[in-house]
């Protein structure tokens, strides 16, 4: 497998050798930010949490760069994502074969509508044609345990059907703060070849985080209260110095805040009892790639995924109904997306020319709910990762369905071997209603 290689002036390959190489776990994008030009960001260490990820590259955003996972997009890759799924919870970093990244101009074949900055094709990798086991054990600092499984078919018959299944399990306490981030995920391919140079494959990825999120700094906090504050989950008497913070916050009797807040500008703000994210992941798609002649080739993909998440905090600045001086605010999200990608391929001299359609209609219904906190001393706080009370307040909700046409036509004209022009054409047609 090729750790790095360059393909072209502006595409890089990274394979799964380079991956190998950081601690598993490990979000991908974070080893792609090895290359020049990319930069990876996130509060922790493997990657995995993505309301702090940001990823960008030659100046571009996550936003602004298409992703896909076996030509399956992935969306924006912002927190609740309307259109796509976060490349870490697609799939498990030990099954990535390799990324392609193009980091020039976006490619118009990528199956995207943010791609203004380039694109990235994740890889999954194929079954062993053996049968056979992996087990992969890992612990670090914090309590970090993290546990991969994969087991492969081999071939099943003289055809070269097989499969493999995986499951993986990571779970860490914070570095700094308390409560701990736990992700786990099944993912699953088979592979059908048919005759010499074509297939159909299928893949299928489950994913389960459920992070305790890391307290957003500023620098007046970084300046004023120090490199470790964070959220109070976790430390001794949490609930009772949020619960006195937000008194305070309010002028009311019993109010304090903990040594050394008041030297902040919004000390309210810097520490809230506890935030997090709790996300469940159903995605599945189909490959069919035929080689109609030795020039002519047709690659199709269809796909499904489904979404459920939350995101959660807990607000000092809204009361509950029972007099308590704060609330647990959640914002919940149910998605479900699916759609299909067609395109052929002709090479003819130095052409290679190329024509395709893509679509994709998604539906999100996602809204933010207020839940009561219990008064100091009469019971336990909302649990933002467990299960959950009856919402005393609806703060807004909305619906947004949307259907996206794309089509495009590409010639790469090639006079010298290490020469490429890139004629292309696309066009998109997007309607919603919300």
């Amino acid at each position: 497998m090729v750790g790095l290689r360059k393909a072209r002036a502006t595409s890089v390959v990274v394979g799964q050798d380079l991956i190998a190489k950081s601690v598993p776990g490990t979000n991908p994008l974070k080893v792609l930010a090895q290359m020049p030009g990319v930069m990876f960001q996130s509060d922790d260490p493997q990657g995995s949490d993505t309301w702090s990820n940001q990823f960008y590259m030659h100046g571009f955003s996550q936003n602004q760069i298409g992703m896909t996972l076996d030509g399956i997009p992935l969306g924006d890759q912002e927190f609740h994502s309307m259109n796509g799924l976060n490349s870490v919870a697609a799939i498990s970093s030990e099954n990535v074969s390799r990324m392609d990244a193009t980091m020039s101009a976006g490619a118009e074949d990528t199956a995207s509508t943010s791609n203004l900055g380039g694109a990235v094709a994740f890889h999954s990798s194929d079954p062993s044609h053996k049968m056979g086991a992996k087990i992969v054990q890992t612990f670090g600092s914090n309590d970090m345990f993290h546990t991969y499984l994969r087991g492969d078919s081999g071939d099943l018959n003289a055809q070269g059907s097989r499969f493999y299944i995986s499951y993986m399990r990571n779970n860490t306490d914070k570095w700094k703060g308390g409560g701990n981030q736990f992700s786990q995920q099944v993912n699953a391919k088979f592979v059908q070849p048919i005759r010499e140079s074509s297939s159909i494959s299928a893949y299928f990825d489950w994913s389960d985080f459920d992070l305790y999120n890391y307290q957003d700094m500023s620098f007046d906090m970084l300046k004023n209260g120090g490199y470790n504050i964070d959220n109070f989950i976790g430390t001794p008497n949490a609930y009772e110095k949020a619960y006195r913070s937000a008194l305070s916050l309010n002028g009311l009797p019993g109010g304090a805040l903990p040594a050394g807040y008041s030297k902040m500008s919004d000390p309210w703000d810097a520490s809230y009892y506890d935030g997090g994210t709790v996300e469940r992941d159903y995605l599945g798609g189909m490959n069919f790639h035929f080689m109609l002649t030795d020039r002519l080739s047709w690659d199709s993909v269809a796909y499904g995924h489904g979404l459920y998440s939350r995101g959660t905090w807990a607000s000092p600045y809204v009361s509950s109904p029972n007099g308590a001086p704060l609330i647990d605010q959640m914002t919940l999200q149910h998605s479900q997306r699916g759609g299909i990608t067609s395109a052929l391929h002709y090479d003819i001299a130095h052409n290679h020319i190329s024509t395709g359609i893509w679509y994709e209609g998604f539906h999100t219904d996602i809204g933010r709910w207020a839940f009561q906190q219990p008064l100091l001393g009469e019971g336990s706080p909302v649990n933002s990762l467990g299960s959950l009370p009856a919402p005393f307040a609806q703060l807004w909700r909305e619906q947004i369905n949307s259907n996206s046409f794309t089509g495009f036509a590409e010639d790469t004209y090639s006079p010298l071997p290490n020469l490429a022009l890139n004629f292309f054409f696309r066009s998109l047609l997007q309607t919603a209603r919300a």
